[in-house]
């Protein structure tokens, strides 16, 4: 059949939607895996280890719609009240059609749900000021209007032009997508004296939550989130790493995902708490990843960062990851 061909019949397809329950994991995960595959050695939006990280914590039954069409599942949008909004079609989709502003639509009525907010993301420079924010309460404060945020690819035209139409404006905020050839060295471990790579235990379990909120400042990640992320399939506890300094204390941390069908491994997240960086301990546990994620068949990873975290993007560079695109934040106001 012909790309032609394909488009008319999107565009005259009927769709349907439905709110998110668990039971639609799956659908969710083979939209996101076949438009990774689709898109590949260009970056996607999301990978599967994306939704198994965010999905505990999100209320993700008020804050996932589904799409479908007589094909299956057609498309998604994922609402955040004050953080970019993630949607996708199904590859051989086009934003121009009707379901794309079904998507916006449904986004802007969420947003419009709920109190005008602070638009806080989008003026942080670094790290330092990503820290004071969260400190003075920012994400949750007052502001004067109701903003929905997008992320957008620069590398992505037909979205840039979709979402420009719908009236959104791009803004100074974006985070980094990098990937690396798993053909590239992978360095041999290389850690200070005493210390020692392995993977998470349940005997673990209370400490590896423990490192995660020392690691991410004002952190409220609880035991319960962390079960519900080891419960999605897509977990593998080979890839729950982290560095074990010679008190016992977790010095560092990584969660690694693989994609057998797309053959990609990514980390999300990656930690490592104030009292034991400048060793160099995020570099290791990111190599010690990429060392597993290779042996379970992979060819490729990928990990993302703010676009301010300048910490994050010289640990991911330093470790032979390249930048790949920019996910840029656009904005409208209600």
């Amino acid at each position: 059949m012909s790309a032609s061909k394909i488009r008319l019949d999107a565009a005259m397809a009927s769709f349907t939607s439905k709110d998110f329950e668990r039971s639609l994991l799956d659908d969710l995960l083979s939209l996101v895996t076949s438009n990774a595959q689709a898109r590949w050695p260009e970056v996607s939006y999301l990978l599967n280890s994306d939704v198994a990280w965010r999905l505990p914590g999100s209320d993700p039954e008020a804050n996932i719609r589904l799409w479908y069409d007589d094909l299956g599942i057609a498309a998604f949008a994922w609402f955040e009240v004050n953080s970019p909004c993630s949607m996708d079609l199904r590859c051989d989709l086009n934003w121009n059609d009707d379901l794309g502003s079904d998507l916006i639509d449904w986004l802007e009525t969420r947003r419009r749900a709920l109190p005008p907010l602070n638009p806080w993301l989008l003026e942080l420079t670094s790290m330092q000021e990503w820290e004071q924010a969260l400190e003075d309460g920012l994400p949750t404060a007052p502001g004067a209007d109701r903003v929905l945020q997008l992320g957008v690819l620069e590398g992505d035209q037909q979205r840039i032009d979709f979402v420009s139409s719908q009236g959104f404006e791009p803004t100074a905020h974006f985070s980094f997508s990098l990937t690396r050839s798993l053909d590239i060295e992978i360095p041999a471990p290389n850690l200070p004296g005493g210390m020692s790579l392995r993977h998470v235990l349940p005997v673990d379990f209370a400490q590896r939550v423990l490192v995660h909120r020392e690691a991410w400042f004002t952190s409220s990640f609880t035991l319960d989130q962390y079960l519900r992320v080891r419960e999605i399939q897509e977990f593998d506890p080979e890839l729950d790493i982290v560095i074990e300094a010679e008190d016992g204390q977790f010095a560092s941390y990584c969660i690694g995902w693989v994609d057998s069908k797309l053959g990609v491994g990514s980390f999300e997240p990656v930690g490592t708490p104030p009292a034991f960086r400048r060793r160099g301990l995020g570099q290791q546990v990111n190599y010690e990843g990429l060392r597993r994620m290779k042996q379970k068949g992979m060819h490729s990873a990928r990990i993302g960062t703010a676009g301010f975290n300048d910490r994050a993007f010289g640990l991911y560079t330093s470790c032979g990851f390249e930048l790949k695109d920019k996910e840029r934040t656009y904005i409208k106001v209600l």
